[in-house]
């Protein structure tokens, strides 16, 4: 890379660009306005740009990129490669890369909202950039679980007698067996039902005797009897048919068959015959199989798409090609917190008993939103932790990142809430060059800004005399590490409220006057305080007190070697915070940690220096 060297003549043909900046090629966030070599690495820097609205009100020059016909000529600041910004050249000429440098002309910066990249048409096709437009259309997705086969609870019946005694036989003898509704299941000898029944009997004899009697009372009384002892009957389970057998006969009937309350499938027997019972004890357990359940699992993110009623197919691994439909009939409403998810129920028709429960099973779960949404595909989004990104093509090689607000995520689309319209074209490939591109752009917006704002005269500056916050040589370490310490401050006091608003002014003053101490020291000072200034300036307060750190050590080991008096002079007291292992000033006994803020504020211990 060509740079000029201070007080170099630009070359003839060419027009030297106003108030260059100059940065590092290998530490772009070093910005410079004037030639010489980084603190940081100590390579020679290179133009960058022309400071905005840098340029001089003069008529403008006649240069070689020209202008339209019928219009003026406007003046070309510096041509830079289209495929690497940081190459930059006071006249025409190939790029390392073999491409035609491209003119940059005076004004189009200024004019270009903050991030704006411009890229001419052949780079554009070169770069492979591929473009879609910002569409509204109707967003389904498919989700693929594992499923397992269970019983309908709703249709599980479990047979218990009432009374206790001994199983004298068994009509079904073993699991599996298939039994109707109302088929036996077992007989049941119980000494408590034999004498019900011979109450029974006494009380049916005591109706037919008392029928005839003058006393209505009577009557009464020998019918009561006799529906009490028969209720009783009832509530042990005897079945009607039994009851009017003995009736019938008049004699009492030994054992007590127990008949299925439903068809289906004994899955569970738990009775031998000679086996003496009693009440709540399970006997069997018969389900119904003509319906199952289906069991799935579904992730926390999958949620959004999943609600009762929705269609699920159903395939297994042992039957290919056949289909089983379903529906969602319930969500459960917990998580399940080793895996994360939630289980989901669905229920399919069994007609030919081919769903066995425990059997495992491919479920494929289809939802759609409502109607149809603004949408944008999913290469056209850069996401990068705490924000998503996309670039819009403006038209006429001119690209903006836009910080976008997403939705749910179906068929390779993002659902767009905000910060897109209808109708707007995105970028969906290259896009990670353009924003980087743009990244740079706007980090020498800030940086101009900055020293701009250092640079503007106070109201109380005489005429012709620098400003106050404008830098100065130092002949001495304690005359130049005050001015260092009241912008090490600022920087400090937002962090201990939690604050970053504020922060990149004082930062950047405080690179700038660490550039003015003297020495070997001073210069290691400069180089660390440069290196942290784009986490200074990143606006992320994690990031920030990471560059914080940095800068901290630098300062505090910096004001113990060589200017220990100037920092007492100014009433600052040093802390060390033990759980982070960092050391910094402040004014006041009370330790406000700027490591830690709202989190352990008070945490320090003083330490002398």
């Amino acid at each position: 890379v060509h740079a000029p060297r201070a007080g170099e003549p630009p070359p003839a043909g060419s027009e030297a660009p106003a108030a260059a900046l100059y940065t590092c090629p290998m530490h772009p966030q070093y910005v410079s306005e004037e030639p010489g070599d980084c603190p940081i690495c100590g390579m020679r820097l290179v133009p960058v740009k022309a400071a905005a609205g840098g340029a001089s009100g003069g008529a403008p020059a006649p240069g070689a990129g020209g202008a339209d016909k019928g219009t003026k000529k406007r003046k070309i600041l510096y041509w830079r490669a289209p495929m690497d910004p940081t190459y930059i050249r006071d006249k025409p000429g190939k790029s390392p890369m073999g491409m035609d440098l491209i003119p940059v002309y005076e004004g189009e910066e200024s004019q270009a909202a903050a991030g704006t990249v411009s890229i001419d048409p052949v780079t554009v096709q070169n770069m492979g950039v591929r473009t879609a437009v910002v569409e509204r259309r109707p967003l389904a997705r498919e989700i693929h679980t594992v499923a397992r086969v269970a019983y309908d609870e709703k249709r599980v019946a479990h047979v218990h007698t009432k009374v206790s005694g001994w199983v004298e036989r068994l009509f079904v003898n073993f699991e599996g067996e298939t039994v109707e509704r109302g088929a036996p299941l077992l007989s049941l000898y119980s000494p408590e039902l034999v004498s019900t029944q011979e109450e029974y009997l006494l009380a049916l004899e005591y109706r037919d005797a008392m029928a005839a009697s003058p006393f209505p009372p009577v009557a009464e009384g020998a019918a009561s009897l006799l529906a009490s002892t028969r209720r009783r009957l009832e509530l042990f389970d005897v079945p009607p048919d039994q009851i009017r057998r003995i009736e019938e006969s008049g004699t009492v009937l030994k054992n007590l068959v127990l008949r299925s309350p439903v068809q289906g499938v004994v899955v569970d027997k738990a009775v031998e015959e000679g086996m003496y019972v009693e009440p709540g004890k399970n006997l069997y357990t018969v389900a119904d199989l003509s319906r199952v359940w289906v069991l799935a699992d579904v992730y926390e993110y999958e949620l959004p798409w999943v609600s009762v009623g929705q269609e699920a197919v159903m395939t297994l691994s042992y039957l290919p090609g056949k289909v089983y439909r379903g529906r969602i009939t319930y969500v459960y409403p917990y998580l399940e917190k080793k895996s994360r998810t939630v289980k989901v129920r669905m229920e399919f028709d069994n007609p030919s008993g081919e769903l066995r429960p425990d059997m495992y099973a491919d479920v494929t779960i289809r939802s759609r939103l409502d109607g149809e949404v603004l949408a944008v595909p999913r290469s056209a989004v850069l996401r990068s932790g705490g924000k998503d990104l996309v670039v819009v093509a403006l038209g006429e090689g001119k690209f903006l990142p836009r910080k976008v607000t997403l939705g749910a995520e179906a068929d390779g689309f993002y659902q767009v809430l905000s910060g897109l319209s209808e109708g707007q074209t995105v970028v969906t490939s290259a896009q990670f060059l353009i924003d980087s591109e743009s990244k740079l752009e706007e980090a020498v917006q800030k940086m101009l800004e900055i020293r701009r704002a250092e640079k503007a005269p106070g109201p109380a500056s005489p005429a012709g005399q620098p400003a106050a916050s404008e830098p100065q040589a130092a002949s001495s370490p304690e005359a130049a590490v005050g001015p260092l310490l009241d912008a090490y401050l600022a920087v400090e006091e937002p962090l201990q409220a939690e604050r970053v608003e504020g922060v990149a002014k004082p930062a950047a003053r405080l690179a700038a006057l660490a550039r003015g101490l003297p020495g070997e020291e001073g210069r290691a000072l400069s180089r660390e305080i440069t290196a942290a200034l784009p986490d200074l300036l990143s606006g992320r307060i994690e990031q920030v007190r990471r560059g914080f750190r940095a800068v901290s050590r630098g300062v505090t080991r910096y004001v113990k070697e060589r200017a220990p008096e100037a920092a007492r002079a100014r009433g600052l007291v040093l802390f060390s915070c033990p759980t982070v292992g960092e050391e910094w000033l402040q004014r006041g006994e009370r330790p406000a940690n700027p490591f830690l803020g709202n989190k352990m504020r008070s945490c320090g211990e003083r330490v002398d220096y």
